[in-house]
């Protein structure tokens, strides 16, 4: 057995090719699948050690876990390749083979070493995927870039540090360098204070690009989280913290694309919260609402990427071409916006209800149901432009049907998982001792959706409005340019004068002195 994501790596490889450029359809068919095939073969348990150098490795490992996380990863890579293959580039496909060929490594992986090497093939892969876009893009791709070579070098010095405390690479609970996994997986997962990345690169990259983005740079953060550091609890609160704000910048967007954006931070935050009660079913609840909300999420991101295809922006008023024009995109939509709702019946209903009934401490029960009032009331502005308000916008031309095709494939897995919630817990032999569809849990779960529907109609003028001035603040941006300044004008003292640069020597030389003395 081998891992899924060398098929991409391979696929990616023979698209170097000239003689495969004529087949890159049935190429990127071939592969995709495969790795579908493979994932679902996989047996727990099995594992390949390798010797190098002083080091025992485990790069590929299986248990159910990341079998279920692997094959969601596979199934929206199968999903977004066929959306996306008629309008991306050659040079595109072999980058967004790369990319997810190395999340799914990462998923695979058995110890910190090849953890850390898929780590980064993401960040490298992804960040050309921005920057070779167009020179409109080049800025916000090494924006991008930064960030998560900040997030690699802390989780390579986390690794060091437990290398040195441990004498090996495992991947499980981290005894040592906790701040420095913690920010490393901040900054993948988009964490407040952590996530001015995200909005930028998601919206200003073809949305072909964010649909592809979406299914893995956050939920590969997810997943590392819950291999790394789950049980602490005290990461609870702050997801519930970074959920509340996701909710709040979600309101204030005028694109449709930075309110998708922010709303990745309030689902993160459900499963951060499932990760950081540490239980079995607090885990189990996490990992199946990041395969849930790879589905409906996805699906979000391609019906606006229609929108854009079509009318070539992602202003709230385009989306009102759907109830018009885009029939099986507003079936797509609207199934989509159930199950982000957490509606029975619709399939992040499941997920949410599995992490519910996993928390005892009433201040996360009372922001869990926050947070899902919180997203219906973001998506209701969603379909109401969608559905309800006139539109006088014009389809300038019909979306391809690779992209309708893979919107109508995860839109039946959507509706598969729904139905029938125990599709999940069967697949991986990860069972939950909850009942569903007893009163208890409907009740719960048909609540925020409910409320969220009068207050809606009763504050519409605020939550519809267009916010002129928005206030946004940029910490890294700042620091940059204050950091080239300061630079700057100390360049200027470099003007080639001997007593000057003694004197910087000197300076220098007390302030270490200093530095060792206290």
């Amino acid at each position: 057995m081998i891992t899924p994501g060398f098929l991409y790596f391979i696929g990616a490889i023979l698209l170097l090719f000239p003689v495969y450029e004529k087949l890159k359809y049935m190429l990127s068919f071939l592969v995709t699948v495969a790795a579908i095939i493979i994932t679902l073969h996989l047996i727990p348990g099995y594992s390949v050690q390798l010797d190098f150098l002083t080091f025992t490795l485990v790069p590929f490992k299986v248990d159910n876990i990341n079998k279920l996380t692997g094959l969601i990863f596979a199934v929206g890579g199968l999903a977004a390749v066929i959306y996306s293959i008629s309008m991306c580039s050659l040079s595109h496909l072999r980058l967004i083979f790369v990319f997810i060929g190395s999340a799914l490594t990462a998923v695979f992986s058995g110890d910190l070493f090849t953890l850390y090497v898929a780590w980064e093939l993401m960040t490298i892969s992804s960040s050309f995927l921005i920057i070779m876009t167009s020179d409109v893009t080049k800025k916000t791709g090494y924006y991008y870039f930064l960030m998560h070579v900040a997030g690699g070098l802390s989780l390579l010095w986390g690794i060091f540090l437990q290398y040195s405390a441990t004498g090996n690479f495992s991947l499980n609970n981290i005894e040592v360098g906790i701040p420095f996994f913690m920010i490393a997986i901040a900054i993948k997962l988009a964490f407040v204070g952590f996530h001015t990345w995200l909005p930028l690169a998601y919206s200003k990259a073809p949305f072909y690009v964010a649909v592809i983005l979406s299914i893995y740079t956050t939920k590969v953060g997810v997943y590392v989280m819950s291999r790394l550091l789950s049980g602490i609890n005290s990461l609870a609160y702050a997801g519930l913290i970074s959920a509340l704000f996701g909710i709040a910048m979600s309101l204030k967007q005028k694109r449709v694309l930075k309110l998708l954006c922010y709303s990745i931070i309030i689902q993160v935050g459900f499963m951060i919260i499932g990760i950081s009660i540490g239980t079995t079913e607090g885990i189990t609840g996490a990992i199946f609402h990041l395969v849930n909300h790879i589905l409906y999420k996805t699906v979000l991101f391609m019906v606006v990427g229609v929108v854009i295809y079509t009318t070539g922006k992602d202003s709230f008023e385009n989306l009102g071409i759907m109830g018009r024009k885009l029939p099986i995109t507003s079936i797509a939509t609207f199934v989509a916006f159930m199950g982000i709702a957490g509606v029975p019946f619709f399939n992040g209903y499941m997920s949410k209800s599995i992490i519910k009934e996993a928390i005892q401490d009433p201040i996360l029960t009372l922001g869990l149901n926050v947070m899902s009032f919180g997203t219906c009331i973001i998506f209701l502005k969603f379909i109401y432009y969608a559905f309800f308000k006139n539109s006088d916008r014009k389809v300038d031309k019909k979306p391809p049907v690779s992209m309708q095709l893979g919107i109508g494939f995860l839109t039946v897995l959507m509706l598969l998982v729904g139905i029938h919630p125990f599709f999940l817990e069967n697949l991986t032999n990860m069972h939950v001792d909850l009942h569903y569809f007893d009163k208890k849990h409907l009740l719960s779960g048909i609540q925020p959706f409910l409320w969220s529907i009068p207050i809606f109609i009763l504050f519409k003028k605020y939550i519809v409005k267009n916010y002129e001035r928005f206030l946004y603040f940029d910490i890294y941006l700042n620091m940059a340019k204050l950091f080239m300044t300061t630079g700057y004008h100390l360049s200027n003292y470099h003007d080639g004068k001997l007593n000057k640069y003694l004197l910087w020597a000197t300076s220098t030389l007390i302030i270490l002195l200093l530095l060792f003395m206290f």
